[in-house]
């Protein structure tokens, strides 16, 4: 089914619709999380067949200037979001096709040895998306019981060093992604707001330059976690809300394309349409139909792709 579904909007055009109607002039944002330098080149030389290439920092500028013609035609940002251990191999390919990606850093995480709290032995047993479910202390303290305290160090180092992080800054610009990757909402509102606001202070006192933007944990944010993101002075927040970015969208509640770490080209150029949102959808309506099995790696109101994590 799934291949069917590609095959459908290669062969149909409806793709190359989309980008002519959509992509032309909004401004697409990408989201990956921990791909290998193999996937994310062959996704690149599809992209750059039918995109250009800008940075966040400039679709900010547009927005807050109207001088959209300053964009390339068919816009597309890059962005990873947590600051996974490998995205250092991928410096090469964002050199490659002079490609200039923002990664989203947990202050709190990278440095460290502590582990993103998904990818643990506890989170496994638990279960993730109970554990997304609860308040944030309890979801703490049932990793802490299980064996994987989400305050200590782990056995292996998941994230990048600050000096890794340092040394792709020629090819990089870093966001903030709050300090320790909780769900916003689950958090009081104490604790959302140092969440979001010191993520920025620790992250610019570290890097030694300014850090303007930010992407919520999950995709999952509410009015106060917008208000919070514009008290802390952030320019733009990512969310994984699926569609295309104009002069009409709020910067700080901007739209995204959550592409699967290990997607063929085929399967990016489908999630890039927008079909997966619809048959999430489809899903919910249907109780178990072929879109519910096309769709079985995605799960959650604003899900991600399994291969992408939280």
């Amino acid at each position: 089914m799934k291949n069917a579904i590609a095959n459908l909007v290669r062969w149909s055009g409806f793709g190359a619709m989309q980008r002519f109607l959509k992509a032309r002039h909004g401004v697409t944002i990408v989201v990956y999380h921990d791909p290998t330098p193999e996937v994310l080149r062959e996704h690149m030389r599809w992209y750059s067949k039918h995109y250009g290439f800008t940075t966040l920092d400039a679709v900010a500028t547009a927005m807050e200037t109207g001088r959209w013609d300053k964009l390339p035609a068919y816009p597309l940002v890059i962005t990873f979001d947590d600051g996974h251990r490998n995205n250092t191999e991928l410096a090469p390919v964002f050199r490659e096709f002079d490609l200039r990606p923002t990664i989203y850093l947990c202050s709190q995480i990278v440095g460290t040895a502590r582990p993103y709290w998904w990818k643990t032995p506890a989170a496994d047993g638990i279960g993730v998306e109970r554990l997304k479910r609860v308040p944030d202390p309890e979801r703490r303290r049932l990793l802490a019981e299980a064996g994987n305290d989400p305050d200590r160090d782990g056995a292996d180092r998941q994230a990048m060093t600050w000096d890794e992080i340092a040394r792709m800054t020629d090819v990089a610009d870093y966001g903030a992604h709050t300090r320790t990757h909780p769900i916003l909402l689950q958090c009081d509102d104490g604790r959302c707001a140092d969440e979001i606001a010191l993520c920025r202070t620790e992250l610019e006192e570290a890097l030694g330059r300014p850090c303007r933007h930010f992407a919520f944990p999950n995709g999952d944010f509410s009015d106060r976690e917008v208000e919070e993101i514009r008290r802390a002075g952030y320019r733009t927040a990512r969310t994984i809300d699926p569609g295309w970015n104009d002069a009409s969208t709020d910067p700080l509640r901007l739209k995204a394309f959550p592409v699967s770490d290990d997607a063929t080209v085929e399967w990016l150029s489908v999630q890039l349409t927008g079909i997966p949102a619809w048959l999430r959808k489809r899903k919910g309506g249907t109780g178990g139909s072929e879109a519910g099995e096309v769709m079985s790696g995605w799960s959650g109101p604003m899900a991600k792709p399994k291969s992408a994590g939280v």
